[in-house]
């Protein structure tokens, strides 16, 4: 593909000097694959050039759908912690219009007023906590109004036991210590949820 979009069309020679390979080796392979209909073979004055079909065509978009799939899957963080009860800043902080809005501008959806926070007590949970920090994340950017600046926050797609949507907020200015983390939800999660204090919830975040 790569010589297609450099040179236009592709040869048998083409392939066989960019691939570093003989001419022999580079043909029994495309008999190969000419044999699975995936290329045809057409003559022409500067050799023979190399198309795909259109099943060919269609394995290779499978093959890159099965590469993002598997890419999603290594960037799948999963956090498990129990419900714990916060201050009441999530809901302050929800109710804020500006992050209001910015949440259901970069997220999709418009949070319920409130957080649910989770404390996480395991190692390998406190370790995916961490990878956050390093992670891409959606950023909801600082914005300063007159007598105030908001400050940025990193927010993660989520679903947490099997709910959806939801997202992990990671304000950049927190009181919390990085074993507890916040998330946010158009559902009122205790609610929606069943959830109590104390409650054990796995947390799968997209990073």
């Amino acid at each position: 593909m790569k010589l297609v979009k450099n040179k236009g069309e592709v040869t048998q020679q083409l392939l066989a000097k960019e691939l570093g390979l003989s001419q022999q080796s580079v043909s029994r392979k495309l008999k190969d694959l000419e044999s699975q209909n995936l290329i045809i073979r057409v003559e022409s004055k500067e050799g023979e050039i190399i198309k795909l079909t259109e099943e060919g065509e269609n394995l290779l978009v499978k093959c890159l759908e099965d590469i993002n799939e598997a890419l999603k899957y290594q960037h799948e963080i999963k956090i498990k912690g129990k419900v714990t009860s916060g201050l009441g800043e999530g809901r302050i902080f929800l109710s804020l219009p500006y992050y209001m809005e910015s949440f259901k501008k970069f997220l999709g959806f418009t949070p319920y007023p409130g957080t649910l926070n989770v404390v996480i007590y395991d190692k390998c949970s406190f370790e995916n906590r961490l990878s956050l920090d390093a992670s891409r994340a959606i950023m909801i950017p600082e914005h300063k109004e007159e007598k105030r600046v908001l400050g940025a926050v990193k927010a993660f797609p989520a679903v947490v036991n099997q709910l959806q949507p939801a997202a992990i907020v990671l304000p950049l200015r927190t009181t919390h210590p990085k074993s507890v983390i916040e998330i946010i939800s158009p559902y009122f999660l205790r609610e929606k949820l069943n959830l109590k204090d104390g409650d054990e919830i796995i947390i799968e975040a997209l990073a």
